[in-house]
């Protein structure tokens, strides 16, 4: 067990003190499932957690003793088949040989405390049971009560994190029976999903098929978003702010014959759209650096197809990425939504009259969603909102349809994700 605790502590650290995303912690790192538990276990129980320990603790500890005590308290909480006395002996080594020896008393005293039960949790009657219950932000789950009503806002909260992952196809280099055929060679278990993806655990043989460009990991959600703008073969195509370049290359596989201008912000963004094509080999994708707030004149009237996948507070990813929440308040809603807003300004004026686009974010509030296209439809009588097909294959209660706006709600493999098809009529 010590091995699992130590390798969780050295992830965790660079998430809870170095701010590191918790996918990149795992960087150069080969851990246990175990471990791999430990890290996303915690994280996904760290408002639980904390609210234990603020029972346990007067005085706020370093960051790295607090880390130790949270992997120790999601072990005690989660772990039945581990003796809880082993558990907390285990921290206390951890401790140890990671040069924190001075705390070990006081790890140890804790997670005792911890291991006897010696805290209470929210009554369901309580502001807080919501918070600490599904270990989620307060203003989150109050936000999602405002605006879902509780029992939708209480199955959103209820959607449980998963370490599989969702694979796609690449059409140019495989097919379903080449890719079926090695995950059988390789005894690596497999579902079809909704999307016509594989649901899998990442392993070796999965990770050589994703080297070679056969397939690639891409969210069913992702995947929805691209399906629904229906890009044409022979289309000139924009993917505005497209980092790391996953829906670039969907839609280029989609166009053959067409072209795909794909461009982010940054000269490292746009380095991560070349290598993501490169590995796909995908020659009608040209990766370009352009700053999505400022309008560019070359491309007025020049796409086809747009797709804007704007920034957003990736609130609906929370299944996935548990540590979204860190460092993270309400008021980077309203700020997004404002660049929001600009960014689709400008993307609306690269549609030739005729061409479709979709407002597509990974989020769950109708700041970022629905208000920003209200707003832009309200100032811009020459687009409408189109009807959205293709969701027949999604369980009718896992999606709203507001109006014409998707929200696709986080459930099984699937992200919270907003989808909007607007048309240029004139």
């Amino acid at each position: 067990m010590r091995k699992h605790i130590d390798s969780a502590y050295k992830i965790l650290s660079k998430v809870y003190q170095d701010g590191t995303y918790s996918n990149m912690a795992f960087l150069g790192e080969r851990v246990s499932d175990m471990s791999t538990r430990l890290v996303y276990g915690t994280l996904e129980e760290n408002v639980k957690i904390d609210y234990i320990l603020s029972q346990l603790i007067e005085k706020k500890p370093q960051k790295s003793v607090l880390t130790l005590l949270k992997i120790g308290t999601y072990a005690l909480l989660n772990l039945s088949d581990v003796p809880k006395f082993a558990i907390v002996s285990e921290c206390v080594e951890v401790a140890k040989s990671n040069g924190k020896g001075g705390a070990s008393g006081f790890i140890n005293a804790v997670l005792k405390k911890v291991a006897d039960g010696k805290y209470s949790l929210p009554k369901e009657s309580d502001e807080n049971y919501l918070s600490v219950t599904y270990s989620k932000p307060q203003w989150f789950c109050d936000k999602l009560e405002k605006q879902y009503g509780k029992e939708v806002a209480r199955n959103i909260l209820s959607a449980k994190s998963t370490t599989l992952e969702h694979i796609r196809i690449n059409s140019r280099m495989a097919t379903e029976s080449d890719v079926e055929f090695l995950l059988k060679k390789n005894k690596t278990d497999f579902k079809k999903s909704d999307v016509g993806g594989y649901i899998v655990k990442a392993n070796d043989a999965v990770r050589h098929m994703f080297d070679k460009g056969l397939v690639t990991f891409q969210s069913p959600s992702s995947i929805l978003a691209v399906k629904a703008l229906g890009v044409t073969d022979g289309a000139q195509i924009l993917d505005i702010c497209s980092a790391p370049g996953g829906k670039a290359v969907y839609m280029s596989e989609l166009c053959t014959h067409g072209k795909v201008v794909a461009c982010d912000l940054y000269p490292h963004r746009v380095a991560l759209i070349q290598k993501y094509k490169n590995r796909m080999h995908t020659p009608n994708v040209k990766a370009v650096q352009a700053d999505a707030c400022l309008l560019n004149e070359e491309w007025k009237d020049a796409f086809d197809f747009v797709l804007c996948d704007a920034p957003c507070s990736c609130l609906g990813t929370f299944k996935k990425h548990p540590d979204v929440f860190l460092n993270k308040d309400e008021s980077c809603i309203s700020e997004l939504a404002a660049t929001q807003k600009q960014i689709l300004e400008n993307a609306a004026k690269y549609l030739k009259v005729g061409g479709a686009m979709m407002y597509s974010t990974c989020t769950l509030f109708e700041e970022e969603n629905e208000n920003v296209v209200h707003d832009f439809l309200e100032k811009n009588v020459d687009f409408v909102l189109e009807h959205i097909s293709g969701l027949e294959k999604i369980d009718g209660g896992k999606y709203l349809d507001n109006k014409g706006m998707i929200q696709i709600l986080p459930h099984d493999e699937y992200d919270g994700f907003f989808i909007a098809k607007i048309r240029r009529v004139k």
